[in-house]
């Protein structure tokens, strides 16, 4: 039997430990479906470093078993704790040290190293992650980057799988990374058929559609910050590196240098994030049509705009605008009942 084990310390996001109990569950139910006569191939439990029950974020504790009960798991699923302040992730990391020997001994087996969102910090804290491709909740890019520069973090993907260590972006990826495990364990025509039964999109592959740089923790820098905030403001005006340097007294090589420091970006790269997502919320929220979203978020050239658009979010303005219609036209069905 397969065995997944969930690691949880307290403030664990509680939907995240049901999904993925609840997922293989489901698994399990369908492989019966498939072959009666053979037994389920999975088998799931909760760790924590007591084995004492384990409070949720929302007030729910689940019953634990001790980390001495672990018994090379064939994947080891790291569950994140509610962390939106970087007070609340410091408490995560703290809490979550108990866990690094498991996880660095598991690493030394074929066990898959598993976890998304914040958790992928506790798998860069034990140095499992150093050297390989990896991902976590983009709102939290910067803080990742800073503290673990081994690792090679990209933003492009929604769930990762390098060499056994399987990272996803923030709590809602538990699905699809849930899916990744299951293709590894069991191959891919159970979870494609499984994914089909549960609505589960699997071309759901990246992040980058729902980024938006403004909600980007990053840095303390208060000469960047400012620049930030002017963009904010002059988005869709005429900007050059030379206008920048010139509004806050500083030369160009200067502010690239700190600007990509503190965010990891330079000043004209994040300018085009920001121009797309003006463009992203304009596209959602009105029927503009798209060459007069280009020329109200500073854009001249509609067809370089389509490009970049379609290179920072994976789809074309005309398709993010029916995925993401905010006017009432998006995936409901609303009837009305007939007088």
């Amino acid at each position: 039997m397969l065995h997944i084990a969930l690691l949880v310390t307290p403030n664990a996001i509680a939907s995240d430990v049901m999904s993925v109990i609840d997922f293989f569950d489901m698994a399990n139910s369908y492989w019966r479906f498939q072959h009666p006569e053979q037994p389920e191939p999975f088998s799931t439990a909760v760790y924590s470093a007591s084995g004492a029950p384990v409070r949720c974020s929302n007030g729910i504790s689940f019953s634990t078993l001790p980390l001495t009960a672990l018994d090379r798991p064939s994947a080891l699923v790291v569950v994140p704790a509610y962390a939106d302040t970087p007070v609340r992730l410091d408490d995560y990391l703290r809490e979550g040290q108990a866990l690094l020997p498991v996880l660095r001994e598991c690493a030394k087996g074929s066990t898959l190293l598993v976890s998304h969102c914040v958790g992928s910090f506790i798998l860069a804290e034990a140095g499992l992650l150093d050297g390989f491709r990896a991902t976590t909740t983009w709102w939290l890019k910067q803080v990742f980057s800073d503290r673990y520069p081994k690792v090679e973090l990209t933003m492009e993907s929604l769930v990762l799988n390098s060499n056994n260590r399987i990272t996803g972006g923030a709590t809602t990826a538990s699905i699809n990374v849930c899916m990744v495990i299951l293709e590894t364990l069991m191959g891919h025509g159970f979870a494609a058929s499984l994914s089909k039964l549960l609505l589960l999109d699997r071309q759901r592959l990246s992040q980058q559609t729902f980024i938006d740089p403004r909600l980007v923790v990053s840095h303390k820098d208060s000469l960047v910050r400012k620049v930030q905030d002017w963009m904010q403001n002059h988005y869709a005006e005429e900007v050059s590196l030379k206008r920048l340097s010139e509004e806050f007294a500083v030369t160009s090589r200067t502010l690239i240098r700190r600007f990509k420091a503190a965010t990891g970006e330079t000043p004209m790269a994040y300018l085009q994030q920001l121009r797309i997502e003006h463009a992203k919320e304009l596209l959602a929220a009105t029927d503009m049509p798209v060459d007069w979203v280009v020329e109200r978020v500073g854009y001249k050239d509609a067809a370089s705009f389509r490009r970049l658009f379609q290179n920072q979010t994976q789809l074309s303005p005309s398709r993010y605008r029916q995925r993401f219609d905010q006017r009432g036209n998006g995936t409901v069905v609303h009837e009305q009942s007939i007088t």
